[in-house]
């Protein structure tokens, strides 16, 4: 038994007729009523009664037909939700990012973005800067936030978020006592470095900072994760600089300061690919950027 005999006998039982049901269904009248015997044997009774001026329901008939229905509405059910699957799926926007944005931006405006489009599928991808960029180039994300530079002439991007670098030492540190700390006196430590690799900008502000103070640390380590670097600041392994955001992921025996003198910001943009044109990609990016400025208030 297939959909189509259960088709061809919902139109009949609901026409009487199987010259007008065959013509609702564009199939030819012999082609239509054997298939209908064809059901008939295939059950084992008769639905339909006919003569040459009437057709009728038989007792099993109208059972039948209830039951008919429901699988055709069933089968049509199935095939909605299959293909609603597939166009949410297609409706995404993925989104790179780094933990500035998971900390600071996506608590601020995600819901929001979630109540304008609540068939979009977000997806989320934590990438390092260099990962972000090459993603963005290769359109595999739609959006990023990552560190500047951003070499590929084909993305745009816009400044969101500007942070402070702050010293990250563990609680029991002696310069802990301090309310700010300057970096002359954390040298005389050994020094946590973020892994160029990992996050390459902020890397070079980083050292940049440092040679600017004309302070020379002693690097013991390359950390490839901010969790890692935590974890080891913690053990006592060292000290590091990280912007501001890592105040949201301290441990109880980690703890930050800022440093003296002249302020050193880091800033975290949000960049995507000049040929997209999403609407909800436009839209996300009103979200961020309006979220910002009511968290600057």
């Amino acid at each position: 038994m297939e959909l189509r005999h259960l088709r061809y006998f919902v139109a009949v039982a609901e026409e009487l007729n199987f010259t007008r049901a065959a013509a609702r269904l564009r199939t030819a009248q012999p082609s239509f009523s054997q298939q209908i015997r064809d059901l008939e044997e295939e059950i084992g009774t008769p639905l339909l009664t006919r003569t040459k001026r009437r057709v009728a329901l038989t007792e099993a008939g109208r059972a039948f037909l209830d039951e008919a229905r429901l699988v055709l509405a069933q089968a049509h059910r199935a095939v909605e939700v299959a293909r609603r699957a597939a166009w949410i799926d297609e409706r995404k926007l993925v989104i790179g990012f780094l933990p500035s944005a998971e900390v600071k931006i996506f608590p601020s405006m995600l819901t929001v973005m979630r109540a304008r489009f609540p068939e979009l599928n977000l997806v989320f991808r934590s990438l390092t800067t260099l990962e972000q960029q090459r993603a963005l180039s290769q359109r595999e994300i739609d959006v990023g936030f990552l560190r500047l530079p951003v070499a590929d002439p084909a993305l745009r991007f816009e400044a969101v978020l500007r942070e402070r670098l702050v010293a990250v030492m563990p609680a029991d540190h002696p310069l802990a006592r301090a309310e700010a700390v300057d970096i002359a006196d954390l040298a005389a430590f050994p020094f946590l470095r973020i892994s160029p690799h990992h996050a390459g900008g902020l890397h070079d502000i980083v050292e940049g900072f440092l040679r600017a103070s004309r302070v020379e640390v002693t690097p013991v380590q390359d950390v490839d994760n901010v969790m890692t670097m935590m974890t080891l600041v913690g053990l006592g392994a060292g000290f590091t600089l990280l912007p501001d955001y890592v105040e949201h992921l301290l441990f109880r025996n980690v703890t930050t300061r800022p440093l003296t003198g002249a302020q050193t910001f880091v800033d975290l943009a949000m960049v995507w690919h000049q040929d997209n044109a999403s609407q909800e990609l436009a839209t996300f990016r009103g979200l961020v950027v309006e979220a910002l400025k009511w968290d600057a208030k």
